[in-house]
């Protein structure tokens, strides 16, 4: 035995999976993103794959997406429709860096992810059903919940922006307890005729479908930006009218946030209608300055604070000379500050790195 003392025997396993393979170690997903409902199967392989880039580099992610496409076992075409999807429903943001140069990934926090927030809950209805049935019912409660969601996806339901609150998962409950026990409709009836209502958090829920008559200058698209929901927008800006702008300024607001813009088109349509007088009518400078409101990265990005006076001259700055508000490059120096500082005072980036790849 004295030829094993200060040794560590190393299983073959462990050996294979941190030492010999080309992919080292572990990749920690959530048991709620491998169980999400309304995710697709390539979509949580992808976010896999994008998990493992994240991890390794710490805070952002780099790879092409040829690597994603071939971890994924699917092409680039695929792979981009499936990376969109997790972009749109708020699992990772992605960052175009031009220039021929791969996008940055980062991984949103789990907890800020409406559409993982509505998973659990209807998780939770259908624990708490098959509690309540004998073994027997167990194929009813399945058959019962794949029509539940097939019907809201007939009445253009967006799930992300269902409502988690008592009420609708009581509801949820009850109507899949009474498919199973043969009581009832069979059929899914969701509470306030399928729109979604606030919950009890503070965060925007959208009031209307984003699919809804949007103008007669917009034209659909089924592929626009992956989202069967979204709209396309003229080419030519001259044939932009008020509710063109909005849409954008809200397409946008996803972009940059992963969140939905409340949703209120009279009040928007109004706002957006000062403010192309406010430029006589110039609808490029009009683009523009929203697009320098979002790369500027203020706080408050809705259209609300967009159209406050204060903002003109601090958008048209930037749009003019590229320097932001003074107080925002104050915050981002301090953030800067900070995180070199936080850097500096943990482990070392060998032993970061060596940890969250499973080393020994």
């Amino acid at each position: 035995m004295e030829q094993y003392k200060g040794q560590v025997i190393v299983s073959s396993e462990k050996q294979f999976v941190y030492r010999d393979s080309e992919n080292r170690g572990h990749v920690q997903l959530p048991n709620m993103v491998v169980s999400c409902l309304e995710l697709s199967d390539t979509s949580k392989i992808a976010y896999g794959v994008i998990s493992k880039y994240v991890f390794e580099n710490g805070r952002e992610a780099f790879p092409a997406v040829s690597r994603i496409a071939m971890a994924c076992n699917c092409t680039k075409k695929t792979a981009i429709k499936y990376i969109d999807e997790l972009c749109e429903k708020g699992f990772i943001l992605k960052e175009r860096n031009g220039n021929r140069k791969t996008n940055s990934y980062y991984l949103m926090d789990i907890d800020k992810i409406d559409h993982l927030h509505v998973s659990e809950m209807f998780w939770r209805s259908v624990n708490s059903v098959y509690k309540e049935v004998e073994v027997c019912l167990y194929e009813d409660i399945y058959e019962g919940f794949i029509k539940m969601l097939e019907k809201l996806k007939k009445e253009g339901v967006i799930f992300r922006e269902i409502p988690v609150d008592a009420e609708t998962e009581s509801h949820i409950r009850e109507t899949l307890l009474s498919r199973v026990k043969k009581v009832g409709e069979d059929v899914f009836n969701p509470p306030y005729g399928g729109k979604a209502k606030p919950d009890i958090s503070d965060k925007p829920v959208a009031k209307e479908v984003m699919r809804n008559v949007l103008g007669d200058t917009v034209e659909k698209s089924d592929n626009f930006w992956g989202g069967k929901g979204r709209f396309s927008l003229p080419e030519d800006i001259d044939r932009w009218k008020n509710d063109n702008f909005v849409q954008y300024f809200y397409e946008k607001f996803i972009d940059a946030t992963d969140r939905t813009h409340e949703t209120v088109r009279s009040k928007h349509r109004g706002i957006m209608g000062r403010l192309l007088k406010n430029v006589d009518g110039n609808k490029v400078l009009m683009k523009r300055r929203i697009d320098a409101f979002f790369q500027i990265g203020y706080d408050n990005q809705s259209l609300e604070w967009f159209s406050t006076s204060g903002r003109a001259a601090e958008i048209d700055l930037f749009v003019e000379q590229g320097n932001k508000p003074f107080y925002i490059e104050k915050q981002e120096k301090k953030e800067m500050i900070q995180n070199t500082v936080q850097t500096k005072s943990g482990m070392s980036a060998e032993d970061f790195l060596k940890r969250i790849r499973g080393g020994n």
